[in-house]
């Protein structure tokens, strides 16, 4: 946390504000949280495009608006509880604030940008340009789940390539698709009713296919309602999300199933607290229909 969903509405709620703005610097209040690459010493220049990848964020600067060259990239990863606060005033850095950059626009009115992480797992990477594929984990992204790249035939292949990891822990794995977290692959296994321990060898090609259709629709209604926010998420002016208003299964242990009334259970798969409906999500499979 945040997902896909929550960096895409960072990333929209944030673009307004910053394109045209100039980054004049930064104050690392927790060197641990920044990281260099190839010694970037550029840290200022014009904020000309807000990207994302997976959970991560681009901030990319260029020379200036006569000048367009692309200098450097500033790089976020939220891990969970990062936050990228907007401040279009001077207030005193928050506690959990590890970097400010200080922004101006076109007037030099000064305004501020505030990395904060209450657990400190995030990270902020100033780049080269192009610098992001040097990070591992960045590089080896998978295709996005609302892109044309990640077709019916690489999912299945991905199944195929993973036959005893459970179906849970493949759409969790960041090479297989990019930017899913626990929020929505426990949403997307529901919709798909597929138990979240059972082994990829174990699906149909027809549940496999249900599967990515179910992960594209929860993925686009999240960004749809602005991420979900339990405890930390906020988008960049600090605003909540609405989607935990639209969970079916995630934390919703003890509560009765929306489709068939059954009690929703949490057990861990993979290492991660996982959600489900035993009625809806059966473990045990037709065998004869699987064969089929």
């Amino acid at each position: 946390m945040p997902e896909l969903p929550e960096v895409e509405t960072i990333r929209r709620s944030l673009t307004p504000l910053l394109l045209g703005k100039r980054v004049e610097g930064l104050e690392v209040y927790n060197p641990g949280v920044l990281i260099e690459y190839s010694n970037v010493t550029v840290v200022t220049g014009i904020i000309f495009a807000l990207r994302r990848r997976g959970k991560y964020l681009l901030i990319d600067l260029r020379e200036g608006t006569s000048r367009p060259k692309h200098l450097s990239t500033i790089m976020v990863h939220f891990r969970m509880t990062g936050k990228l606060l907007y401040k279009d005033h001077f207030e005193d850095v928050a506690k959990h604030t590890h970097v400010r950059f200080y922004l101006s626009d076109t007037l030099g009115e000064m305004c501020y940008l505030d990395f904060n992480d209450v657990r400190r797992f995030g990270k902020v990477w100033l780049l080269p340009p192009g610098g992001e594929s040097m990070d591992p984990g960045f590089a080896g992204l998978g295709p996005e789940p609302l892109s044309a790249e990640w077709t019916a035939a690489d999912f299945l292949a991905q199944i195929k390539h993973h036959p005893r990891s459970t179906v849970k822990s493949l759409l969790l794995n960041q090479e297989v698709v990019a930017g899913i977290g626990n929020i929505y692959c426990d949403e997307a296994l529901f919709r798909a009713g597929i138990h979240p321990a059972r082994q990829n060898e174990t699906l149909s090609e027809e549940e496999v296919l249900n599967l990515q259709q179910a992960v594209r629709e929860v993925i686009a209604e999240g960004i749809g309602h602005r991420g979900t926010s339990f405890s930390d998420y906020v988008d960049g002016l600090g605003n909540r999300g609405n989607f935990q208003l639209e969970l079916r299964v995630f934390q919703q242990e003890g509560k009765a199933c929306s489709v068939c009334g059954t009690e929703i259970e949490k057990i861990r798969v993979s290492g991660r607290g996982t959600h489900f409906c035993p009625r809806c999500q059966p473990r045990l499979i037709d065998k004869e229909r699987l064969a089929r």
